[in-house]
Parts: C-alpha cells; structure tokens; sequence
C-alpha cells in the first residue's frame, strides 16, 4: 500500500567543550531534568550537538515519548525554549537540533538524524514507539522528509511549510498535523498539502493560527500535542484519556471547517500573483516595486488584509534569494537594485546590512 502513495508538489518557497545550559546547569554524562541546555554532544557522533529539555517526570527507564525539532536556522534552542512547557506538562522528551538547516543535502540530513535518534533512544531511552518529529520552514520538510522517507516516526507537526520537493512515492507513513499562519506566504501551499493529505491513507489536519511566517506560539502548538496523544491512545499506546480525546476530536473538526471554508478562488488569486512577482522580480526597477508594496501596505479593502500580508511576506522571501543569487553571481548592480527592494519590504531585516557590507565588497 505504500508505494502507491505519491507526494506531488510544486514548491514556491526558495529554498571538545561541554554543554551550557539556559535555566541550569549539567554535563554531557548526567542531564538535569526540568532544565533546558542549549549546547549537549552526541556521545557517538561528538561533531553533531542539540538543545534539550527533559520533563521532572524523566527517570531512565521510563520510555517517554520524543519529539525532534528542526530550525532552518539550526537553533536548537529556539523550539526548545518555544516549547518546553508542552514537554513538562504532557511529559515528553524535547530535543533541538543544532546542525540541521536550509540549504543541506540528504547525506548531511541523514548523518543529523541518525545521531539524534541515537540520542534519543540510546542515551536517553526514549519509547521507539512514539518518536515524532517537527519543523519550521524548511525545518517542516526536513521533518516530513525524516517521517515519510526514512521512517520510524510516528507523527510530523510540520510549521509553515510542507514536503521538500521529491517526487517520488514515500516509503512510510505517519501521522500528519500541519500548521500555519495566516499572514504566512506559504498559506497557499499548506492549504494544498492539507487538501491532498485527506485523500491519503493516514491521518492527517491543518490548523491555521493567527500569525506570519514563524514558529507557532506555544498556545496553538499544544493543539498538535493533544492530536498526536489522541492518535497513540486510539493505537493502544497509552491509556484513554476520555476528555483529551473530545477536545481533540472538537478541534480536528475546526480545523476542517476551516479548511473547507477557504476561498478558492482566493487561493487561485494568490497563485497567480506569486508567479507574477516572482517574474516581476527579474526585470522591474524599484520604483515599480515601491508604488506595488505601498498598495499592499494599505489595502482598499479590509477583507484583502491578511492576504496583501502574506504578500508583502512572499516578495520579501523572493527579494532574500534574489539578493543572494546576485552576491553568488557577484553582480553588483542587481544586487544595488535587490537590496533597494529589500528594504522597502522589510526595512528592519537585520540581513539588509550584512547585504550591504557585501556588496561593498564587491569589486
């Protein structure tokens, strides 16, 4: 059954010392529970390092669940401190990858993830049953690559963005709880995911949460613990828990009406404009850009603002690659005219100046 479920998309986006610790302190050998540490080393592949919070519930032996989470930025950290409250309070295992970050390849992906779950399972005993993975942007592909590709995940909390663009039919199944904001430019493409995924053999659900293109706030992310929880206690995995399932079940509900309520046409309009700024982005001056942006800031409509939002969020990830394709190419006036775009969309993007300094250099 496996080998006939294919996964199509089409991505827009572009895509020793010892341990220290936020909140306490321990060491590679022994790790505190009820502390987060930033910096931890595998003990088997010592190059490769995570952040890690253990819940007081941690005892070795005790086989709690796990979750792996994935920055495309590498920071560990971020999703730890994001969401070591979740892991204390439902009592899992939450580690950080340091390494994994946009722009790896599988083999670099493979060496991550192979050690982490050696960590995992090795060193801290976690239950083998109950490994979940999660992500945000090109962190949530990582994730989805991980469950559906390599395998032995339960469940994939995927944030603001969807599959890394394989076609090719997976080779395992897992639990699929999707996220996204609504100011988040690849709304359209979690809405599409969301819609395919119904139609496969394994449970599936899209929250969409109020924000942009970020990390989900704790409040909303727990919602995604309570499904995967849900889902190992109709397995067999842990014991029912009456209330937790009814709330789950009344907010997978929500989410499919939200779902359902989306306009498509809306999402048909967004498609469009994608592929005509990501055209538009080749060849028009920055004046052009100024007079576009400034309608977007100040919609006509009340009804277009979340829209124009992730709008403005996708030219400013377009005027990114844009701009670094221009330095690579050492094009200095491109770079001048994708920097000038840049800053008309986000004017306090620490990155503008490190764009600058670059471009000076540039003979």
């Amino acid at each position: 059954m496996h080998s006939r479920v294919w996964i199509f998309l089409s991505i827009l986006f572009i895509t020793g010392c010892g341990p220290s610790s936020s909140g306490g302190k321990g060491n590679a050998a022994g790790i505190e529970p009820g502390k987060s540490y930033e910096t931890i080393r595998c003990k088997k592949s010592p190059a490769h390092t995570y952040a890690i919070y253990l819940p007081s519930a941690y005892k070795p032996g005790s086989l709690l669940p796990v979750i792996l989470a994935f920055d495309p930025d590498g920071s560990g950290m971020l999703p730890v401190s994001l969401y070591k409250d979740l892991a204390e309070k439902y009592g899992f295992i939450l580690i950080g990858s340091n390494d994994s970050r946009n722009g790896q390849d599988s083999h670099q992906t493979e060496e991550i993830v192979s050690a982490l779950l050696q960590e995992a399972t090795g060193r801290y005993g976690a239950d083998p049953n109950r490994i979940y993975c999660t992500g945000f942007s090109g962190g949530s592909r990582v994730a989805a690559l991980i469950a559906f590709y390599r395998g032995g995940i339960k469940g994939v909390t995927g944030c603001g963005a969807g599959f890394p663009s394989i076609q090719a039919p997976v080779n395992h199944l897992a639990d699929y709880y999707g996220m996204v904001g609504d100011q988040d430019f690849n709304y359209v493409e979690m809405a599409d995911l969301a819609i395919q995924f119904s139609r496969q053999p394994f449970r599936s659900t899209l929250q969409i949460f109020h924000g942009p293109h970020a990390w989900p706030p704790a409040i909303a992310y727990e919602a995604s613990i309570r499904w995967h929880w849900t889902n190992a206690m109709h397995d067999g995995l842990i014991p029912q828990e009456p209330f937790m399932i009814s709330e789950t079940e009344k907010e997978v509900q929500e989410n499919s009406q939200a779902l359902q309520s989306i306009d498509t046409l809306v999402l048909e309009q967004e498609r469009r404009r994608h592929q005509f700024y990501a055209e538009s982005m080749q060849e028009k001056p920055v004046s052009w850009w100024k007079q576009e942006i400034t309608k977007l800031e100040h919609p006509a409509h009340p009804a277009d603002s979340l829209l124009d939002k992730r709008l403005l969020s996708y030219i400013g990830i377009l005027a990114y690659s844009f701009s670094n394709k221009a330095l690579a190419a050492g094009n200095k006036a491109e770079l001048t005219r994708m920097i000038g775009v840049y800053e008309l969309v986000e004017p306090e993007n620490s990155y503008i100046p490190k764009l600058k300094e670059q471009l000076n250099q540039l003979p």
